[in-house]
């Protein structure tokens, strides 16, 4: 095969540096034609460089050649809630995640973590103990080797368009949560961006799709993170094989 019509994965992650523990700062990553990966890997670094949580001690850039059967996922549906205050937004995801039969104990646990907790990764819950499952409580389970088909992206720009001024932080969002519900045993997904200029979250199932929460956090504030609700039992090993390895388009 001519290396050239092959896909890569390229992956940034920005971190700085302090007493010898890393604090993350920033991430993006696609699945890319070689012949874009030169180009992207600039503007992934002045994304690292340029990102409103500060000047990075250290970038890592990834290149891989993906190897695996590629895995097509259908985009969760979109939808925008407005919330008027913080408050108002939690008390509307706690609605939707209870009805989805998760429960307290979960919520509280992941409302912990994304206000307490800065981490690389994602939190996993289960949804009924509230027991946290990542093996690593520090770098959690990032979701990786993903992107959008050109098609879909399309699509989806021209709905939101007229809805928020970072479309590309909505579409990206949107490709991890399609390939995260996927998933069986994973109920449901709650995040906020540790930006601090970015003010809106979101909550993704299989039922209610991609709800956008406006407000759920105060302008400013550095909290962020993202939880995702697991039905017991389930193969953990399995699931973060999925997660971290298996490559996935979103049509």
């Amino acid at each position: 095969m001519d290396w050239r019509l092959t896909l890569w994965s390229l992956r940034m992650r920005a971190a700085k540096i302090e007493n010898d523990a890393e604090e993350h700062i920033s991430g993006a990553e696609g699945i890319y034609n070689f012949s874009e990966v030169e180009r992207l890997l600039k503007k992934f670094f002045q994304r690292a460089i340029k990102h409103s949580n500060g000047m990075p001690d250290k970038v890592i850039l990834t290149i891989e050649k993906i190897k695996e059967p590629i895995h097509e996922i259908k985009a969760l549906t979109v939808k925008t809630i407005f919330c008027s205050s913080p408050d108002d937004a939690q008390n509307i995801s706690r609605e939707y995640l209870i009805n989805l039969g998760i429960s307290e104990k979960a919520i509280v646990t992941a409302w912990n973590v994304i206000k307490n907790h800065k981490m690389r990764g994602a939190t996993l819950i289960d949804a009924f103990t509230g027991e946290r499952l990542e093996p690593d409580k520090k770098r959690g389970v990032r979701v990786s080797r993903i992107q959008m088909a050109t098609k879909k992206r399309l699509q989806i720009l021209g709905k939101i368009k007229n809805f928020t001024t970072e479309p590309e932080r909505v579409i990206e969002a949107i490709t991890v949560a399609s390939k995260v519900i996927s998933f069986s045993e994973i109920i449901a997904e709650i995040c906020v961006s540790d930006n601090p200029d970015y003010t809106t979250g979101y909550i993704a199932s299989k039922e209610s799709g991609y709800l956008r929460l406006l407000n759920i956090k105060n302008k400013g504030e550095h909290i962020g993170g993202r939880a995702f609700f697991v039905k017991s039992p389930v193969d953990l090993n399995k699931m973060i094989e999925f997660l971290e390895r298996t490559p996935v388009i979103i049509i």
